[in-house]
């Protein structure tokens, strides 16, 4: 306990020590609706925490929900009304950074559990944690963003996956899916863990067969997709479209497209093609970077899971279906026809963070923290400088 809790605060420390010293020679940028934000939400020098979409968050709280801001997942901003209305009166940036501050601690706990479980080793679980915190966007677990949230929620859902205790496994596996649509991908691992998936050309078959000997499992398996079904279902009713929050995408630019898949081949091919012809700009930069992000991580996991299909060892299914589900949660935005934002959504992919717990060379683990440091740093300073990193 001793270990997350210096962790954590020393996360803390190092994120409020640059937002206290922000350098002030990088010129600012822009981010959109800064306006509305200074002039309804300001909450000291921690107002850049909200930059981006943190306002809409913040916004949709305030207001509820207002046109194409159904693109966002409803829990994050419904705790922090909740929050602001019966204990913090108009302190909206305030509540939202304590349920950050709450769920993220909680989050970094339980998914330490879940690895020392899944992996039986604490040194790899205190590693994946290490990596995670120094990874280049983990300060949106401090910004106005559902990282923490959903860090929690999806962690907390496979901890109680792991134990066999599928009532709470389940409870946490909806709100991780009312919390961001990546939640829907937890299926995966519920399935694997619950019916226990075995390696074997009969795969599908052996699946079937326990389904029809554990209905009653059913509630648990599927309920990754109850938040995703809660929330179409007033969408629906409010709107007339289940579907609005894909269909919303669009309006906040980004190039994401919404009238048709882009399959990831083409979206390599479009950002080679950037790389090639476009002249050198911030903009630039922030593409290769997400060009960069999405196929280190992609690799990793990629690697992993083709290692495990390699050794096909019985102990490694649940951990199969994680990097599985890592996968799909990187690969989902990617089909809107960008990498927009993909260094944040990594964040997402657990099963990258594992992986690298496994590094036999501690030098290189060491070099790769000291990287990933170097590198959080300098997008931090340029997010609070209203730069869009993710």
């Amino acid at each position: 306990m001793r270990f997350f809790v210096w962790a954590f605060f020393l996360f803390i420390f190092f994120h409020l020590l640059i937002l206290f010293n922000l350098p002030d020679f990088i010129i600012s940028g822009h981010a959109p609706y800064s306006s509305i934000l200074y002039k309804y939400f300001s909450f000291g020098p921690f107002t850049p925490l909200a930059n981006f979409d943190g306002i809409q968050y913040l916004d949709i709280a305030k207001d509820g929900y207002k046109q194409f801001q159904q693109g966002y997942f409803p829990l994050f901003p419904l705790f922090i009304s909740i929050l602001t209305h019966s204990i913090l009166p108009n302190k909206y940036l305030l509540s939202g950074l304590i349920i950050n501050f709450l769920t993220f601690f909680a989050g970094i706990i339980y998914f330490y559990k879940f690895v020392n479980l899944l992996l039986k080793d604490r040194k790899k679980a205190k590693w994946s944690i290490v990596f995670l915190l120094f990874f280049p966007t983990a300060f949106f677990y401090q910004a106005i963003y559902p990282e923490s949230l959903f860090l929690f929620t999806s962690s907390a859902g496979l901890f109680y996956l792991m134990k066999k205790k599928y009532f709470l496994a389940a409870i946490f596996a909806t709100f991780a899916s009312l919390t961001k649509i990546q939640g829907i991908f937890l299926i995966i691992p519920f399935v694997f863990s619950i019916y226990e998936i075995n390696f074997g050309k009969n795969i599908f078959f052996d699946f079937f067969k326990k389904l029809m000997n554990m209905p009653k499992l059913i509630f648990a398996a599927l309920s990754p997709i109850y938040g995703l079904i809660i929330y179409s279902t007033y969408l629906f009713i409010n709107y007339g479209d289940p579907f609005y929050f894909y269909h919303a995408q669009s309006a906040f630019g980004a190039n994401r497209s919404t009238d048709a898949i882009i399959f990831l081949p083409q979206v390599i091919f479009r950002y080679i093609k950037i790389f090639l012809t476009a002249d050198f700009s911030f903009q630039y930069t922030i593409a290769l970077l997400e060009f960069i992000i999405f196929i280190f991580v992609f690799g990793v996991l990629a690697f992993e899971i083709f290692r495990i299909l390699k050794n096909k060892k019985k102990q490694s299914l649940i951990l199969f279906s994680i990097h599985l589900y890592s996968i799909a949660v990187m690969i989902l935005p990617t089909l809107t026809g960008t990498f927009t934002s993909i260094p944040r959504y990594s964040l997402l992919a657990l099963g990258f963070f594992i992986a690298l717990s496994g590094i036999q060379n501690k030098y290189f683990k060491i070099f790769l923290v000291s990287l990933f440091g170097y590198i959080h740093i300098l997008l931090f300073v340029l997010f609070l400088r209203e730069y869009f990193i993710g």
